[in-house]
């Protein structure tokens, strides 16, 4: 197992980008059992329509690509302590105040299994209430 991460660690810094960032590599892709869930989600979906008189139009039947819809979240930590975190429970920059990071990335964890937006679009909404506020009491330029 160490030898694996030996490995990995030894790959990133391999992949740099112009500024002479490690990047991430990978190889991903979908197996038989996949290809197998695919085919039962569709099977159960066409027989749920059928079952309410549904018409089924034509459609293909297929995986998204590995990485289509990925939630990259954690990169800005939210959190009260500016030792520990970049942002505070607004979406505020700890260090440079007039900084608003309203994306995925003030995450400490993914939150649940349907996705950001709805969770992104709420904490946005917050960050600006509170934005248009410090605005109005001068506490901001």
């Amino acid at each position: 197992m160490l030898f694996g991460w030996r490995v990995f660690v030894f790959a990133l810094a391999l992949h740099k980008d112009l500024l002479g960032i490690p990047q991430v590599r990978f190889r991903a892709g979908h197996d038989d059992n996949d290809l197998k869930m695919m085919q039962d989600m569709y099977g159960w979906m066409e027989q749920i329509l059928r079952a309410c008189d549904a018409e089924i139009l034509p459609h293909r039947k297929y995986l998204e690509s590995m990485g289509d819809a990925t939630h990259e979240c954690g990169s800005a930590r939210m959190g009260a302590d500016p030792k520990t975190n970049v942002l505070n429970s607004y979406c505020q920059s700890h260090d440079v105040k007039n900084l608003f990071v309203n994306d995925g990335s003030c995450f400490v964890s993914l939150p649940g299994t349907n996705g950001t937006t709805l969770t992104i679009i709420a904490l946005a909404w917050r960050a600006s209430e509170y934005l248009a506020d410090r605005l109005k009491k001068g506490e901001l330029s």
